[in-house]
Formats: C-alpha cells, structure tokens, sequence
C-alpha cells in the first residue's frame, strides 16, 4: 500500500527549484532593502555636510577620474550615491563605485567608497595605498617602492610617485603620524589638481571619514610646496 502523502521522483526536482527560487527572492529583497537604507545614510550625511545628493551618477564620474588608478581597473565601471558641493572651502565630490573583472563564471564585483577633493597645487602622480606580499616579493627583485624615515610606515604602505621628492615632501614626518594613527589608512591619489581617497564600503561613516582624511592631507601640505606648486582655487561646488 502506497503513502498517502507520497512524493514521485519527479516532484523533487520542482520542490528543490521552487526552493531556489524562493531563497533567491529573499535575496534579492533584502539587497533592495540595504540599497534603500544605503542611499537614505547617504543623503542624510549630504544634508549634514551642506552637499546635494544625487542616487545616480549625473556627471560621468569614472570617465570623469579616468586618470586615478582606480578608475582603470576592470570593466562595467558604475558610480552612484553622489555627494557634491564644497567643503572646508574646497570642492568634494563623494560617492559609491563599482567595476567588474572576468566574466561568466569568473565574474567578480569590486566595491569602493571614494572622495575627492580639489588641490591648492598641481600635483605630480602621487599614489599610496596598502603594502601587499606582492609588492614584498618585487622588492626582492628590485622592484621597489618608496621608503620613508618611518620604518613602520614603509612596511605598512607602498609609496609610488613620478618624482619622488614629491612624494617625501607630502609625506613628511607630521601626516605620517597621522595616517599611522588611522589604524589603516584608507588609498591615497593625487593627480594634477585633484586628490581621489578611497576604500572598501563602509557606509556614510567610511566616507565621512575619507572626506576628513583628504582635508587632513591637503591642510597638511608644507608651505613651500603651496609656493612652488600653487594654483589658483577653481570657482563654484557643482562638482
């Protein structure tokens, strides 16, 4: 005598689908849900700060920054979640970015939060970020970076600059006890007339803390570099 309630085999299949599907569902819910509360954390610090607030990007950004490294990385390269305006008297651009690398299978999403800020002087390619074990490995072939007076600063962070006088006349004694009392201090860029500070997502706080990071280094730019390097300050805080 057959199970009242007995299942054939080829039910198991549809159970086991409509079970993905649902799991998928809720997935898809509660990513929506994260965005949502994401862009309210988002244009609740723009309002703190006296910025405008944009969900979408509205001006082309990783076009707009092709010349930081970041932007030149992967492909389907997306920035939302804009904040824009002035801050400490200088303009700030704030927001989400994303690109991906591989396809199909392979496939893999790369999440940042960014600031940049407009420089008071013309910067050469200035880059600082995290030390890895492949910079370690290259050093061991002569490939090495920036070495600085602090030795914990230089084991922590790899330095590269078209003209390292630059480098060390940026990263001088005082804003190297600053970034070392970070904790880990987020990437640093500064090309031409900007400076681009960036990491991993932290919400609205990860990127107030970028935007006070980047006013900490450009308040800390000695005075003779202002002077040999000085630009006028650009007009207006659209972005």
């Amino acid at each position: 005598m057959e199970p009242l309630f007995a299942v054939g085999a080829s039910a198991v299949p549809c159970l086991a689908f409509a079970a993905f599907g649902a799991v998928a569902a809720v997935v898809i819910v509660l990513g929506i849900l994260h965005a949502r509360r994401q862009r309210e954390a988002m244009a609740a610090l723009a309002a703190e700060l006296g910025l405008q607030f944009y969900a979408d990007d509205p001006w082309g950004l990783p076009e707009r920054y092709a010349h930081f490294a970041l932007m030149g990385r992967g492909h389907s390269r997306r920035a939302s979640n804009v904040l824009a305006g002035t801050v400490g008297g200088r303009r700030c651009v704030a927001f989400n970015y994303r690109y991906t690398t591989g396809s199909g299978k392979n496939r893999t999403t790369h999440s940042y939060q960014a600031a940049v800020l407009d420089l008071p002087i013309l910067a050469d390619h200035l880059w600082l970020r995290q030390e890895s074990v492949f910079d370690t490995i290259a050093s061991w072939v002569g490939r090495d970076d920036l070495d600085f007076e602090s030795d914990e600063f230089s084991r922590r962070y790899y330095v590269k600059c078209d003209r390292p006088k630059f480098a060390y006349d940026i990263f001088h004694t005082r804003l190297i006890e600053y970034l070392l009392g970070c904790g880990t201090a987020p990437s640093i860029e500064m090309n031409g007339p900007l400076i681009m500070v960036y990491e991993k997502p932290n919400g609205a706080e990860g990127v107030r803390r970028l935007i006070a990071t980047a006013q900490q280094v450009v308040q800390s730019i000695p005075e003779y570099v202002l002077t040999e390097r000085g630009i006028a300050q650009p007009p207006g805080a659209n972005g």
